[in-house]
């Protein structure tokens, strides 16, 4: 799995690479970032991050009953909202606390895995939507990466936490207080039994969809896979707090416990993490069992959204991540037929159509004259002379013979 996706992201930065070279494109990216570091540098410092998690595998015991991890982080920022010089950490610092007095311990280099940024191992995701007739603005762009590296941890009655912080959150974000002053905590926690019994922790199979469409039903299997075969129970959760402006990516994070993020209440909480008016659309849900995420969004804007894995081995909780995201709710275009015409016209048969139709490459029009059966239009706005006077019904189909059709009707009286 790790090969495949270092390949299709080596693959997308030579893409990526060879549109940088184009003068038309080298000139619009400098004009953007110049643009949003003169509107406000100070105000912007760090703010890109809009998600990540912390995941582990157990790769072995050893015979002091140690045992070995692997231990990888996933992290995503904001290249388009977000502060372009808030790149990703060089290097980034995962804390390896004591789960009985929330002190570092002494593992790994004064108690922290410091992992270099692989500038091969980062991409920038395409937003895709499940239905092929809806378009994504330009305006969205989600930058990610991994770190990856291994640790022996000693068995430790009470476990362990690992932690990484990093400040700030988009200052765009609707549903929480003080964005821009919100840094965020992505952790896992490594029990007691984890390591007597060399448990890996679950693993999200799909990252969520980076631009969801207003009242548009989500539809997201946001399952995951637990290599041990234990259960795990899913509920959407309260994103944690973590580093501030002064001190945007301490190295060591700082201690647990974490504070959680303050919804910016009433009407968003853990109960209703995307609506402006919980009474229309449908609420952010998470089926406990499967994972799949439903609700209808309602409003425009980001927002924080965090979900938890609890993982249970014969009742007990064995592990629990947390997985931190942001989503991007906007209009969506769709293609839509629509057209004027007089309801009633005097003296004339001969009609002209004006085409209001969206977001559509091709028309057919159908003016249904039984004086002129079988008579079809593809120009956009055409002019028709019927053969009598009465009532005709016209149709007008937009991108025929497309999954993203669509066909509006318009009754004409035609009479002298």
């Amino acid at each position: 799995m790790l090969s495949h996706l270092l390949h299709r992201r080596l693959v997308n930065r030579q893409l990526k690479q060879k549109a940088l070279n184009t003068p038309f494109f080298g000139f619009a990216l400098w004009t953007i970032l110049l643009c949003i570091l003169s509107l406000a540098p100070s105000r912007l410092s760090a703010t890109h991050i809009v998600g990540g998690e912390v995941t582990y595998t157990c790769l072995g015991q050893n015979a002091d009953g140690s045992s070995n991890f692997e231990v990888q982080m996933t992290i995503f920022r904001d290249c388009f909202n977000g502060n372009p010089n808030a790149f990703f950490d060089q290097p980034a610092s995962i804390g390896i606390f004591d789960q009985n007095n929330n002190l570092l311990t002494n593992l790994g280099t004064n108690g922290q895995l410091l992992i270099p940024f692989d500038t091969l191992l980062n991409d920038t995701l395409d937003p895709v939507l499940s239905n092929p007739c809806l378009v994504v603005p330009p305006t969205v762009c989600v930058h990610t990466t991994f770190y990856l590296d291994t640790i022996t941890l000693p068995f430790r009655q009470g476990g362990y936490l690992l932690a990484y912080q990093r400040c700030c959150r988009n200052r765009t974000i609707l549903n929480i207080v003080n964005p821009l002053a919100s840094g965020a905590t992505f952790s896992v926690r490594i029990t007691e039994q984890a390591l007597n019994e060399c448990n890996s922790s679950a693993k999200f199979t799909e990252w969520p969809p980076i631009y969801i469409c207003s009242f548009e039903p989500i539809d997201f299997d946001q399952g995951a896979i637990d290599p041990d075969g234990d259960s795990i129970v899913y509920k959407l959760c309260t994103p944690l707090l973590g580093a501030d402006q002064v001190n945007p990516r301490p190295q060591p994070p700082n201690n647990p416990p974490y504070d959680s993020v303050v919804w910016n209440s009433p009407p968003y909480g853990l109960s209703n993490m995307l609506n402006s008016d919980p009474n229309t659309g449908e609420v952010l849900r998470i089926n406990p069992e499967t994972g799949f995420l439903t609700g209808i969004p309602n409003t425009v804007g980001q927002f924080v959204v965090c979900i938890c894995l609890d993982v249970y081995r014969v009742g007990s909780s064995i592990s629990t991540t947390l997985r931190d995201f942001l989503y991007y709710v906007g209009l969506c275009n769709k293609t839509v037929s629509s057209f004027f015409a007089p309801l009633i016209q005097c003296d004339s048969l001969t009609v002209s159509f004006e085409n209001q139709s969206e977001n559509a490459n091709s028309y057919e029009w159908y003016f249904n004259d039984p004086g002129q059966p079988g008579l079809v239009s593809s120009d956009p706005n055409p002019t028709f002379t019927f053969s009598d006077t009465g009532r005709y019904t016209v149709m007008l189909i937009a991108d025929p013979n497309t999954v993203c059709v669509d066909t509006s009707f318009r009754e004409v009286y035609l009479q002298f």
